[in-house]
């Protein structure tokens, strides 16, 4: 099976390149064919990132391990494209430039049958200016910032997410919730009328256990009299 993705830059929105590559092949595979493709410097960084349909950052997929302390962390090398492609539109992120925070968006397009005269993968479509491996974007915000919607590729899609099941060690999407505003004024207006209520009730039951008192003394010398 091949897999036809389309890969969009948020600094150029003429930017694209369409890429085949075989299911069976790796991260490393397609990592090799933008490098090569764009005249990168092979000697820098990168790493793919499985996202979410709003491009949020799953799990990391580094060109090579630098720091593993668990010991699980798969590398670009042996990560096989369909061991994580498992959605009709999966997404990813593909991060070049580390000093800068910038990469690229990638995401599946189609799927179809292998062509017995094609050499996979293979760049099918291109367009725009290359972006720079490396330098400073004109937005002073990361591609990984999930609350910039100007951050988004120029293509998205909206279609319900096709889940698997099967791949357990990518975590879920968490649920946003809106966390209403706390009044702090109106809070501490609230502690203080409980405070008086606590105190005027401590107050009237001493003063109950006084009155009490009194009365019993006022008997007790009633009876020595």
């Amino acid at each position: 099976m091949v897999y036809k993705f389309k890969v969009l830059s948020d600094e150029d929105e003429k930017f694209y390149m369409d890429i085949e590559i075989l299911s069976n092949q790796t991260f490393y595979d397609l990592h090799d064919l933008i490098q090569d493709e764009l005249e990168y410097d092979r000697s820098h960084l990168a790493s793919f990132y499985v996202a979410s349909h709003s491009w949020k950052r799953l799990k990391e997929i580094p060109l090579m391990v630098m720091d593993d302390k668990l010991g699980n962390t798969v590398t670009m090398e042996k990560a096989v494209l369909s061991d994580y492609v498992k959605d009709a539109h999966q997404k990813f992120i593909y991060v070049f430039d580390y000093i800068n925070d910038r990469g690229f968006f990638i995401e599946l397009m189609e799927t179809k049958e292998e062509s017995p005269n094609m050499y996979y993968p293979v760049c099918t479509d291109f367009g725009g200016e290359i972006p720079p491996q490396i330098g400073k974007k004109e937005k002073k915000t990361s591609i990984f910032d999930d609350d910039d919607d100007d951050l988004l590729p120029p293509v998205t899609r909206k279609e319900a997410p096709i889940l698997d099941d099967d791949l357990e060690d990518i975590p879920d999407i968490p649920i946003d919730k809106d966390i209403p505003p706390i009044d702090i004024e109106l809070e501490e207006e609230l502690d203080e009328e409980e405070l008086e209520e606590e105190f005027d009730d401590e107050f009237d039951d001493e003063e109950d256990d006084f009155d009490e008192d009194f009365e019993n003394i006022e008997e007790d010398d009633d009876d020595v009299k």
